[in-house]
C-alpha cells in the first residue's frame, strides 16, 4: 500500500506539473484568439458580407526592422464586400472605434499594400485611407475592403515571446 501512495503521488505531481506547463505555454494563443473573436463577432454593417477572415501574432510584426520590440502583436483582418458607399463603410467603422481600444484600419481595393515579417512567415496590412472617399452606393456592384486591427499585448513569456 506504501509504495501504491508513493506512485500515486509522483503521478499526481507529474500530471500538475504537466496541465501547469500546457496552461502557461498556451496562454499567447488564449490572449490572441480571446481579442480576434471580439473582432470576428463585431457586427458587419448593413448590405455587407464576409469574405475571408484570420489573425496571426508574433513579435515580428511591424515596428521596424527588428519588430516590435518583444512585445507580441496580435493582427486580425476581415475581407469583406458591400454594396454601401466607402465613406458609410468608413463611418460605420470610426463610430465603432470605442469598443475595441485599437480602433480598426480600413483598405478600400487598390489602397492596401501587403507587409511580410524580416523572415517572411507573417503578413499584414498597411496604407492610408484615402481622403475623398466615394459616396455613391455601390448597389449591384460591391466594393471589396479590407478591415484590420493591429494590437499589442503583453506575453506570458516575457522577453521570449513567439516569433
Amino acid at each position: 500500500m506504501n509504495k501504491r501512495f508513493k506512485i500515486l503521488i509522483i503521478l499526481s505531481i507529474i500530471l500538475a506539473v504537466s496541465w501547469l506547463a500546457v496552461s502557461f505555454f498556451s496562454q499567447d494563443k488564449k490572449t490572441a484568439e480571446e481579442i480576434a473573436n471580439k473582432v470576428f463577432s463585431y457586427p458587419l454593417p448593413p448590405k455587407t458580407k464576409l469574405l475571408e477572415q484570420g489573425f496571426d501574432y508574433g513579435v515580428g510584426y511591424g515596428g521596424g526592422p527588428w519588430g516590435s520590440g518583444g512585445r507580441p502583436t496580435l493582427v486580425v483582418y476581415k475581407k469583406l464586400y458591400s454594396e454601401l458607399s466607402e465613406k458609410e463603410v468608413y463611418e460605420y467603422y470610426k463610430e465603432s472605434e470605442r469598443v475595441l481600444e485599437s480602433g480598426f484600419e480600413i483598405y478600400f481595393e487598390g489602397d492596401e499594400e501587403i507587409n511580410k515579417t524580416f523572415d517572411g512567415k507573417r503578413t499584414w496590412y498597411e496604407g492610408k485611407t484615402r481622403e475623398n472617399l466615394h459616396a455613391k452606393d455601390n448597389t449591384g456592384e460591391p466594393i471589396e475592403f479590407i478591415v484590420q486591427v493591429r494590437t499589442e499585448f503583453t506575453s506570458a513569456f516575457g522577453a521570449l515571446a513567439r516569433y
